[in-house]
Order: C-alpha cells, then sequence, then structure tokens
C-alpha cells in the first residue's frame, strides 16, 4: 500500500485484528512518533509517559485500558501495541510495481525474466539467471549465472550476486551488499611454497524474507552452499564467511563477522562486533553479546560475552575483578612495605 493512501481507523483496525476507538471512517494520514504526530495521524504507544506528549487530533494505537483510562482518546486498541507497531508502519510502506526491463539494462537471452518482474537501469542479468514474478531490482544490480532470485524479492542499487545464489521468497537485499563472491579458502605457506588459493565451487542459498543489510558479504562455500535460514536478518556491515550454515529466525547485528564453516542454530542473536570461530556451534536461541568472541561451542539458550565468550553472569565478575586490580596492587604494596619495615625493626 502506498503511502499517500489515506487509511480509516476502521480499515488499520481490521488490518491489525484491533478495535476502533473513535469513529471507524475518521481519516488516518499517516504513522508518527508520540509528540511530532500531527492533526489526524497516529502514535503506537505503550510507554504511560507517552500519553502526555500527544497533541490534539492525534490517534493512537494502544491497549484497551489506556483508552477506558482517557477519556475522549481515539483510535485502535489492541493487546500489545509494541508488536503491532511493525504491522502499522508496513501499511503506509511504499510498493513498487514496476513491470518489464529498462531499456539500459542488459539481459542475456540465456535468463529468464518474469514479465511481473522489474530489472531496473542499468542492471545486468548473466546466462542461466531465473527472475522469478514481483522480483524488483531497482537499478545498477549484477545478477550472475545460475542465480535465482525468488518471488517478491528486492535487490536495492549496487548489490551484486555472484554466481549461484539462490533466494526464497519475499528476500530484501540492500545497497552494496555483495553475495557470492569466492570464500577465503586458503593453504598457508609451507616448506617454501607460497600460499594456496582453495577454488570455491559452492554458491549461497538465502531462505523466505531473509534480510541482507548494506554492504554485507556472503560468501560462497568450497563445495556445498553456504546458507542462510528463513526469515533471519542480517544487519550492515556483517561478514558471513564460506560453509556457514545460519539456521532461521536469527538476528546477526552491524559489525558481526561468522567464520568459514561455523553453524549458528535457529534463533541465534549475534550482537553488535561479535564474532565466532571457524567451525564452532552456536546453539538454538543463544546470545552471543556485543563484542563477544565465541571460539568454541555455545550452549543452547545460553548467553555469553567476553573474548574469549564465557558465560555472561561469568564474565561480569571477571570484568567486575579486574576494575580492583589497581586497589589490589596497592594493597599488596602497602603490605610489602610493612612487611620491610617489621623485619627492619626485628633486625635493629
Amino acid at each position: 500500500m502506498n503511502k499517500n493512501v489515506k487509511l480509516t481507523l476502521g480499515e488499520i483496525a481490521l488490518k491489525l485484528g484491533g478495535k476502533v476507538q473513535g469513529d471507524p471512517s475518521a481519516g488516518v494520514s499517516g504513522p508518527a512518533s508520540p509528540g511530532k504526530g500531527a492533526e489526524g495521524s497516529i502514535c503506537a504507544v505503550w510507554e504511560a509517559a507517552d500519553f502526555t506528549s500527544l497533541k490534539p487530533g492525534v490517534y493512537v494505537l494502544a491497549p484497551e485500558e489506556a483508552f477506558a483510562a482517557r477519556p475522549g482518546l481515539e483510535g485502535v486498541s489492541v493487546d500489545d501495541p509494541r508488536a503491532s507497531f511493525p504491522d502499522l508502519l508496513a501499511l503506509y510502506v511504499p510498493v513498487r510495481e514496476l513491470r518489464g526491463v529498462h531499456p539500459s539494462a542488459v539481459v542475456s537471452p540465456q535468463a529468464f525474466v518474469s514479465p511481473e518482474a522489474w530489472v531496473g537501469p542499468f542492471c545486468v542479468v548473466e546466462d542461466g539467471a531465473v527472475i522469478e514474478a514481483g522480483v524488483q531490482l531497482r537499478a545498477n544490480v549484477f545478477v550472475g549465472e545460475g542465480c535465482r532470485l525468488g518471488e517478491g524479492t528486492a535487490v536495492e542499487p549496487g548489490a551484486v550476486l555472484l554466481e549461484r545464489v539462490r533466494t526464497g521468497k519475499k528476500c530484501l537485499i540492500h545497497s552494496g551488499a555483495f553475495l557470492g563472491c569466492d570464500g577465503f579458502g586458503i593453504l598457508p605457506p609451507e616448506g617454501g611454497r607460497p600460499p594456496v588459493k582453495i577454488p570455491q565451487l559452492g554458491g549461497v542459498v538465502l531462505g523466505d524474507e531473509v534480510e541482507i543489510g548494506a554492504c554485507s558479504t556472503v560468501d560462497r562455500g568450497t563445495l556445498d552452499d553456504t546458507v542462510v535460514g528463513s526469515r533471519t536478518k542480517v544487519d550492515d556491515h556483517v561478514h558471513i564467511a564460506h560453509n556457514v550454515q545460519i539456521g532461521e529466525n536469527c538476528i546477526l547485528v552491524a559489525m558481526t563477522g561468522i567464520a568459514g564453516s561455523a553453524v549458528l542454530e535457529e534463533g541465534v542473536i549475534m550482537a553488535a562486533r561479535s564474532g565466532v570461530k571457524d567451525h564452532a556451534r552456536i546453539g538454538r536461541g543463544a546470545t552471543v553479546a556485543a563484542y563477544g568472541g565465541a571460539v568454541k561451542d555455545v550452549p543452547p539458550g545460553s548467553v555469553v560475552s567476553g573474548f574469549p565468550a564465557r558465560d555472561h553472569r561469568e564474565n561480569f565478575r571477571v570484568q567486575a575483578s579486574l576494575q580492583r586490580v589497581p586497589e589490589l596492587l596497592q594493597r599488596v604494596r602497602d603490605l610489602e612495605r610493612a612487611a620491610k619495615k617489621e623485619e627492619g625493626e626485628k633486625n635493629s
């Protein structure tokens, strides 16, 4: 739905599974932040303090008890406004529905492009690539040999998909992302022999609704594919190395690095600037905190931090102890001086 379409409270309630509080036919111009919303906009509110900053004529998305406690408040009541907030914003996201191939694009005769897809200006689609219905290649996108982009996938300007990259449905690949480049497979120098590059013959597979952030990289596998599971979300500036296997519903925050052949099971969270050693396994539902470095397997459901990563509570105790090191050193010096003084007095 285009952001310029003006919905009514009744339409919003129907789409979010909520209940209208007020006039169902009242027009809503769009979502806004509490305190900045103009008359006719709607604000999602789940913090009590935000109600005080609402301007007159602003609708709210809030729990039903909030309306009962504030007579005259209008909007849509839902059980959990925070959970419904993304769905509200999605109603106003512009939908690109272009079709066809731009005259400046270069598409191989051996490629298949659905008539329901869009190949934008200066895009390149090579031999054997398949562009399914609803795919949007915005502009200056490279799609290499043997790639397959699933239905409804969007690729933003400047992204590169080299050979054998396959996506599921409704993926989102942001600008500057690079998928399918060679994994860093190198035999180290030995006996006078220089480093030897190991050819990378695998591909990259994304599940459905995977998001790859701007300037992130996903290397293709050596023999098998590098895999990112459905609904996993990858932030900007993340590196996923060759042969990595990432499960469904994972979150990888900015500056994270996953080394070759590592495994992230379902629901793993990698916080900012965290990392995983090659061949290590992060268990289902585990979290590696910011700056954490997992150099060995992490048990399912655990939270680890630090380098090398250890149980988060244990790491807190270590950090607290480190803060006391200057005090402990001073105490040791004081004890040494006292011992020397006592020894001198005995010898005198």
